[in-house]
Order: C-alpha cells, then structure tokens, then sequence
C-alpha cells in the first residue's frame, strides 16, 4: 500500500511539473488599431542635456517627438531665441522628421518673469525667424501643482485657462496654424483629474492636445505593486474620452474632435532616487505604459527624460546605459496597427503590430522566474527574436539574440522582441 501510495505521489508530482514546464502560448486577434505616429518614443529634452555626448544612444531609440524645455525648467526659465535655437539644432541631430513640441512659461518666479501673452508671441516670431517647426504649443507645466508646491493657491483651472487663452490667442497672430496643448496636469487620477476636469469645462473649445502626466509611485513601492500600476493607465485614457464626449461636463467642446497626449511619464516622480527609474522595472513598466496609451490611441507621449536628468534619462551624465535604454530599442519597431493578443499566462504581457508583412510581438516575462513561450503562431514565421535582461544593461551587452524555434525561453524580468512574417 505504502509503494502504490508513493508511486501515485511520484507520478502526481511529474504530471505537475509537466504542467508547469508547459510553454505559454499566445493567441493574435485580426481587428486591429492604427498606432499614432508619436504614440511611442517621444521624450522631455532641456538645454541641460547634451545629445551629442550620447547621440548614438538617442540615435539607437528613433525619437519621434521632442517636448521642451520640459518640466519644472519650463516654470522656472524664460523662453529665449538661444535655447530655441539649441533646441532646433538638437532636434536635427536625432534624425530626420522628429517632432518638436514647446512649453510656454506660465508661472512666474520673479517680477520680470517672461510668462505673460506678448512673451509667448515672441516666442513664436523666434520660432518662425529661426526655422523651428512647432508642432504643438504646450501652455505651461503642472498647473495643478502651482498652489501646493508653489504656494499660490490663486492658480484654480479657471485663472490657467484664461492664461491658456491669452497665450494662444497672441501666438495664433504670429503663426495662424499653431497647434496648442494642455493643462499637462501631474498624474492621470486624483486631484490632478479635478483640475483638468475644471480646465475642460472652461477651455473646452480651445484646446488641441489635451494633456496630461504619469508619475504613479515615489520609489518606494514593492516591485510587483509598481509594475502593476502600468495596466491603470489603460483607464485613465477611457476616463478623459469620457469626460471629453460628456455636455455637461465639457459644455464647450463636448462636439469637437480631440486629441490625448502624456506629455510626462515615469514609473517614479522622485528624481533623486534611482530606485524605479534607473533599474529594470521602470524599464519594463515604461514599455508596458508606452505600450498601453499607443494601443488606446494617445495621440503623443513623452517619457521624462531623453537623458541624465537625475536618476530619471535613458543614460547616465557619463553615457553610461540604463534599462530604459534597452526598453525604448525594442519599442521603436511597434509601427503601423495595433492587433489585440491574448497571453496563456498573465505574468506575461504581449502586444502586437503589424506593418506590412511583418508581425513584432513585444513579449514583457514580469516574474522574476524564467518563462518558456510557445511561438508558433498561424499564417506567420518566425524570423528573429531579440531579448534584454537587468544583466545585459550591466554588462553595456547588445541585445540578446535568441536560438529561432517552437519555443524561445524568456529570462526573469525580461523583454523580448519577436517578428514574424506572413506565409504568402
């Protein structure tokens, strides 16, 4: 009895370990979405990050969009024709067609603060005089926050959207096709939601690229409850559409077409602190968040930051790689539409995107254990398949290239890039 007892144990526990070792399997939808052109791999730049100490870095990533100056430098710095200038020629060295967007000055540090409608216009006659396309106007930075890091608590949405308008209204008499942007509110739920809210209601009509930012945690946050705030961002998309498309609540511009921009994003706000901005999980929760707002249809986002601006940067002020790096190599190839895919196992998370013949699965193994995924997928072959690791940022390493099969292994805390194509 005691034998039979432990044979069926022996052979309860093989049939459980080869359930386990069991390869996750993915299944691919046919209706698909059109990725926006700057939906991914666009990036906060100032004047005190110089590209060409790491252009081949930025290079590596294929900026779509450049935001400037960028957060809190834009509160506390006038616009001047010399940075303009420098940004221009900064833009140039990322490669062709990057687009740039600009942050007026809207808060005032000093008396002589250039932040108000006729400082704004100039800007644009420097902008126009020096050959600097501007794709979107972005009026000022983190309204919400002027009252309590600040100390001005007259900054309500009503005061900022007349601030909107009076800027807008004396760019438009300089260049009559700009584009404009805002509130770019600090986080996508919360008090900051309030205050878009209460900008909606009043700018309504006014406003092109309705603006916000991501900044979920401080740093300090378990790793698993970090990386799981990426899937929030999913419903903080749906929830402006549905403040946008609602007459009460948007009795200005309920009718008009808009579009969604995450003008800020990182896993932490805490620019002092590495941990969750320069490791391995900021660089899979950028992926997966970049991901997400591409796939809701955000029209631009913008990570915070191109390169060494604390620990935030996709290198370090001596060039050194960090795994955001890595992340924003793979993520350059997600182009053209967008097709739902559905992973067996859920520490998993897989997107798709089809443009042309080929198929890249960006393919995120968030566990800390390996994982085997089956990879044959129907109609499709399999031509090549790239990996990164936290070792492979360590090690400054090239991507990992993986043996091609039925099944590709995918390392704890991993991000693999898999393209496909078509069978004719």
């Amino acid at each position: 009895m005691r034998r039979r007892l432990l044979i069926s144990c022996g052979l309860s526990a093989l049939a459980l370990t080869g359930a386990a070792a069991a390869p996750a399997t993915l299944t691919l939808g046919t209706s698909g979405t059109p990725i926006p052109p700057l939906a991914i791999s666009g990036f906060n730049f100032s004047w005190q990050m110089p590209l060409v100490e790491a252009i081949d870095a930025v290079k590596s990533v294929a900026p779509t969009s450049l935001r400037y100056p960028g957060g809190n430098v834009g509160d506390e710095n006038d616009l001047a024709r010399q940075g303009l200038e420098y940004f221009k020629s900064s833009l140039a060295v990322t490669g062709k067609g990057t687009a740039g967007i600009v942050q007026t000055r809207v808060f005032a540090t000093r008396t002589d603060a250039r932040n108000k409608p006729e400082d704004a216009a100039q800007a644009a006659r420097e902008a126009r005089d020096i050959g600097l396309n501007v794709a979107y106007w972005e009026i000022g930075n983190e309204p919400d926050l002027y009252a309590t890091n600040r100390g001005d608590p007259s900054w309500t949405p009503e005061k900022y959207c007349q601030t909107f308008r009076a800027q807008r209204e004396a760019i438009l008499k300089v260049d009559p096709s700009a584009r404009f942007a805002g509130p770019a509110v600090s986080k996508g739920a919360g008090p900051a939601m309030t205050y878009l809210q209460g900008f909606v209601k009043s700018c309504g009509d006014v406003v092109d690229l309705l603006t916000w930012h991501e900044y979920p945690t401080d740093g300090t946050a378990t790793d698993e409850a970090a990386l799981a705030t990426a899937a929030e961002v999913t419903g903080h998309v749906q929830a402006v559409r549905d403040l946008w498309s609602d007459p009460a609540r948007n009795p200005l511009g309920h009718a008009r077409q808009v579009e969604l921009g995450v003008t800020e994003f990182s896993l932490s706000w805490k620019s002092g602190r590495a941990r969750h901005l320069a490791d391995q999980v900021n660089a899979l929760w950028t992926a997966e968040t970049s991901l997400r707002l591409a796939e809701a249809g955000v029209q631009l986002s913008s990570y915070f930051a191109i390169i060494a601006a604390g620990s935030h940067g996709l290198v370090d002020r001596a060039g050194v790689p960090r795994p955001t790096l890595y992340a924003f190599q793979q993520l350059r190839h997600f182009r053209g539409t967008a097709l739902p895919v559905q992973s067996s196992d859920a520490a998993l998370w897989a997107h798709a995107a089809q443009e042309g013949a080929l198929l890249t699965l960006l393919v995120t193994n968030t566990a800390t254990a390996p994982r085997t995924l089956a990879t044959t997928l129907p109609g499709l072959t399999l031509i090549g398949a790239k990996t990164f690791t936290e070792k492979t940022v360590q090690d400054e390493a090239d991507l990992i290239r993986q043996r091609l099969g039925p099944a590709v292994d995918l390392p704890g805390r991993s991000m693999t890039r898999l393209v496909y194509k078509r069978l004719p």
